[in-house]
C-alpha cells in the first residue's frame, strides 16, 4: 500500500518518490525516463509523443488538479471535524478512481492513433520486457512463505501511516496487524489478468495494427480493462477495500491531537502543492 493519503486521490503517475511538484512539473523527461525502459523510440516517435504530453499536461493542469483539490479539501473538513468513516473512505477511494478514469479516457484515444508509429521490433522489445518484468515479480513472490509476506504487509502498512500520522502507538500498530488478516490474497489472479490483457494488446500491436479495425479495438482494450479481470478478482478487490476503509475508520478514530495534527497538515502541504502546480 502507498502512502497513506495516496488512496484519496491519484496524481495519475506522478507521484514518484521524489517531490510531487518536481514530478509534475517535470513529467515530459520522466516520461521518457520511464519508456526507455521498455522501448527505445527514434526521433519523429519522440516529436510526435511531445505534441500529445504537452496538450495532456496542459489539459490535466487547467482541469483535473482542481478535481484533487476538492477532494482534498473534503479530507481535510472531515479529518478536522472528527475522523473519516468508513463509508467516507470508501467514496474517497471511487472518487480517486475516477481521477484515473478521466486520465486514462483522455490520452487513449491519442495512444491509439501513436500505436501503429511502432516498429515489429518495438512491439516485440516492449512485451518481453513486460514478460521479463511480470516473471521477475512471480519469482520475487515465491521466495517469501505466506508468513513473510504477512509480516512485510504488515511493516509497510506500519511504516506508510507513521509517515502520515507520526509516531504509531502500541494500539494502532496493533489494529494495523488484526486487520491486516482480513486481506484477501490477489497476487495470482492479478497476475492472471494483467498477462491476459497484455496479451491481447500485443496480439492487436503486432498483428493488426494497421488494419482497420484496428483503433476501435484497441481503444475498447485501453478504455475498459475491466473486460479481462474475473469475477473472483473483482470480489476479492471490493473486499480489501472494505477492509482498507474499516482499518482507515479505526486509526482515524484512534489519533491523538499531535497526530491529528500532523495529519492535518500532510493535507495542507498537498493543498498547497496543487495551487502551486495551478499557478505555474
Amino acid at each position: 500500500m502507498n502512502k497513506l493519503i495516496a488512496v484519496v486521490f491519484t496524481l495519475s503517475m506522478l507521484l514518484t518518490g521524489c517531490s510531487s511538484k518536481f514530478a509534475y512539473n517535470n513529467i515530459d523527461w520522466l516520461m521518457y525516463w520511464y519508456i526507455d525502459d521498455y522501448v527505445e523510440l527514434d526521433k519523429s516517435q519522440k516529436s510526435l509523443l511531445d505534441g500529445h504530453v504537452e496538450q495532456w499536461m496542459h489539459w490535466h493542469r487547467q482541469d483535473e488538479l482542481s478535481e484533487y483539490k476538492t477532494q482534498l479539501e473534503t479530507v481535510y473538513q472531515q479529518v478536522s471535524a472528527g475522523h473519516v468513516s468508513k463509508a467516507q473512505w470508501l467514496n474517497h477511494f471511487e472518487e480517486g478512481k475516477q481521477h484515473w478514469v478521466r486520465f486514462r479516457d483522455h490520452v487513449s484515444p491519442e495512444l491509439v492513433n501513436l500505436a501503429p508509429k511502432l516498429t515489429d521490433e518495438q512491439v516485440n522489445d516492449l512485451f518481453a520486457k513486460i514478460q521479463k518484468q511480470n516473471e521477475e515479480r512471480i519469482e520475487k513472490r515465491a521466495d517469501r512463505t505466506f508468513d513473510e509476506r504477512l509480516e512485510k504487509n504488515i511493516e509497510d502498512t506500519q511504516d506508510n501511516v507513521k509517515e502520515f500520522i507520526g509516531k504509531l502507538s502500541k494500539a494502532q500498530k496493533e489494529i494495523v496487524v488484526n486487520y491486516a488478516d482480513d486481506f484477501k490474497s490477489s497476487f495470482d489472479l492479478w497476475m492472471d489478468y494483467r498477462q491476459r490483457i497484455q496479451l491481447a494488446a500485443y496480439d492487436m500491436l503486432l498483428n493488426s495494427r494497421h488494419e482497420e479495425g484496428f483503433k476501435s479495438s484497441f481503444l475498447a482494450l485501453l478504455s475498459h480493462p475491466e473486460r479481462y479481470q474475473s469475477e473472483e478478482l473483482t470480489a476479492i478487490s471490493a473486499h480489501n477495500n472494505q477492509v482498507y476503509a474499516s482499518m482507515l475508520e479505526a486509526l482515524g478514530q484512534s489519533l491523538s491531537p499531535k497526530q491529528k495534527k500532523k495529519a492535518l497538515n500532510e493535507i495542507e502541504d498537498l493543498i498547497e502543492d496543487i495551487s502551486d502546480l495551478q499557478e505555474d
